[in-house]
């Protein structure tokens, strides 16, 4: 008894410190939720500290419920989640795959691959809106340029020149609008934690059973069937832990979205947390408890998914 004793009592810090860093501040933030709580608040100051006296119940809840940019965010986390696990999946599997040989310069590759998810999410999302995707200045304005000045030269041309006539001038897209600044943020997230499906599905794909590739080979399968039958039934577990651990990111997205929109049309939870919290701490608090809420939900499909995986 005394041996078992010995290291849960040296534990017991830890765990204590764990459990306060992690009850304090929720605690905090489901008492703000149930009273008025309100920065600002000139017709009725005593709403500008925290009370009992202004206990206000399930109306914080509410009011947050009724909001239509509530269902926005909620509609647009779940977009943009879904849509940058999908990517990066995809693309991580077929990189991945891609650089499990042996080529020159094989060190050099794997290292350009990985270096975007070292690069800071403000920082991420400053290059890709200024320098890529702006329509005057980036790449995506003087390549939409380049492309009309080519069909413009071509539409002279004597065998060709009809054909080109019928092509319409292009315009760049603005990613800053309401309408594409949520495709904006799921491309640039997606180059950025792209690299790390890779590297998870590159060291992954180093256990693979070599003898049934070979036997593969020898029975006549194809790449595809290859491909098909052992590489993706091995890269199952590494899929399902890629998408838990990106979910539990993605749900709390904030930089990008402020950066490239300042949530003009694409707000998510955490931004209409931050829009809250600028004055209204108990609808902010209230918004923050339907968002661990939906991270819980969350969570619970992905750990039974990933479960469901590693039991097979």
């Amino acid at each position: 008894m005394a041996t078992r004793a010995i290291p849960r009592l040296l534990q017991t810090p830890a765990v204590v410190l764990l459990l306060i860093w992690m009850l304090v501040p929720l605690s905090m933030t489901l008492f703000y939720s149930f009273i008025r709580y309100v920065l600002n608040s000139t017709v009725r100051p005593e709403w500008t500290t925290p009370s009992f006296s202004n206990w206000r119940g399930f109306g914080n809840y509410q009011f947050v419920w009724n909001n239509d940019n509530f269902w926005l965010a909620i509609q647009n986390s779940l977009i943009i989640v879904c849509s940058i696990l999908f990517l990066t999946v995809i693309l991580g599997v077929l990189i991945a795959v891609l650089v499990n040989r042996s080529f020159p310069g094989l060190g050099i590759v794997r290292v350009l691959l990985i270096s975007p998810f070292f690069v800071m999410p403000a920082v991420n999302a400053v290059l890709w809106i200024n320098m890529i995707l702006d329509p005057v200045l980036g790449l995506q304005g003087l390549a939409v340029g380049g492309i009309n000045d080519l069909i413009g030269g071509l539409r002279n041309a004597p065998l060709v020149g009809g054909f080109f006539n019928l092509w319409p001038e292009f315009s760049p897209v603005s990613f800053r609008a309401t309408q594409t600044s949520a495709i904006a943020v799921i491309m640039m997230v997606t180059w950025q934690w792209t690299p790390f499906a890779v590297l998870i599905f590159m060291t992954s794909l180093q256990s693979e059973d070599q003898q049934q590739k070979e036997a593969a080979i020898l029975d006549g399968a194809s790449k595809w069937s290859q491909f098909r039958f052992l590489t993706l039934p091995h890269l199952g577990r590494p899929i399902a832990i890629v998408v838990m651990i990106q979910a539990i990111f993605h749900l709390s997205l904030y930089a990008e979205i402020e950066i490239v929109s300042r949530g003009a049309g694409n707000k998510n939870l955490p931004y209409l947390i931050g829009e809250f919290a600028n004055n209204n701490i108990g609808a902010a608090s209230a918004t923050g408890i339907f968002a661990v809420i939906l991270a819980n939900i969350v969570a619970i499909f992905l750990l039974r998914m990933v479960g469901k995986t590693l039991m097979e």
